[in-house]
């Protein structure tokens, strides 16, 4: 870890959290306070926020993950701080807490949280695509955009049939860690999916627009993980038969989905600008 990794760390241990927290608070001020998981979230959340709020500042703190968000909000010397909750919000993605009920959630006003697994679910579907063909490429919708956007959610089914079992499996995994430290008392490893790059799981048919699993897919998802448990076929299954009857963005990494969006935009640049060439090429 880098010496700026560290700092940043530093930055969001809950005595850190704490000391920004009282320094920047006003009640006399016309000031909005947030708290988020991340460091990305705030380019989600803060121009939306921006045009509610209209005026007035706006502070905002990264915590470390969903439990330092839900530790800031449980944090007495934060709350005792607080003269106007209104003023003060708190923001966590769902991730599977639906099918998993390890972390229990605050039910508060100034407790949001997703509708879907993550803020990244809400960027990815046809609405998005209709956007770049309008503001990005300045084209007309037309006969083409609606062809181009069942192209897109054709591959968008065929990348939740390919990813399903790998969330049934991930969650599968995760049931496993909360039974083991059940009975040995002790917090075991976790499973660790933000170290999985999906391009050495999936590839991609520039043809059709379509991902495709790779032949060492599954192996390199695996191995990206930080921790494996031996799971049983039938363990799988389970979740597996659960997810089916679910929303995709129900259970999906948000990111995972992106990277659906962000591939699916790249080929279909290029055989824009391989189409332009051609015709070009023509004249």
């Amino acid at each position: 870890m880098s010496l700026v990794d560290t700092l940043r760390q530093h930055r969001q241990t809950p005595q850190a959290l704490w000391l920004q927290f009282t320094t920047a608070y006003d009640s006399k001020r016309y000031r909005l306070y947030l708290f988020f998981e991340g460091k990305t979230d705030s380019a989600y959340y803060l121009p939306e926020l921006r045009r509610w709020r209209k005026q007035g500042e706006i502070f905002h703190l990264t915590c470390d993950g969903k439990e330092g968000v839900i530790a800031a909000y449980h944090d007495k010397r934060i709350t005792q701080k607080i003269s106007n909750w209104k003023n003060v919000l708190f923001f966590v993605d769902k991730d599977w807490d639906d099918l998993l009920n390890l972390i229990k959630i605050p039910q508060s006003s100034c407790f949001f949280v997703t509708e879907y697994y993550s803020f990244e679910n809400d960027l990815v579907g046809p609405e998005t695509i209709e956007m770049f063909w309008t503001d990005f490429y300045k084209l007309r919708q037309n006969e083409q955009l609606t062809e181009v956007i069942q192209n897109f959610q054709q591959g968008y089914n065929v990348f939740v049939k390919l990813i399903r079992p790998m969330m049934a499996w991930a969650i599968a995994q995760k049931k496993k860690e909360a039974e083991l430290a059940l009975i040995e008392n002790r917090k075991e490893k976790g499973l660790n999916l933000k170290n999985i790059n999906l391009n050495k799981v999936f590839g991609w048919d520039s043809e059709d627009l379509k991902p495709l699993k790779r032949e060492n897919g599954w192996k390199n998802l695996k191995k990206a993980c930080a921790f494996n448990h031996k799971l049983s076929c039938d363990e799988i299954k389970k979740e597996l038969k659960k997810l089916k009857n679910l929303e995709p963005k129900q259970y999906i990494r948000g990111k995972f989905e992106l990277w659906y969006l962000i591939n699916f935009l790249i080929i279909f640049d290029k055989n824009i600008n391989d189409k332009k060439s051609d015709t070009t090429r023509n004249d």
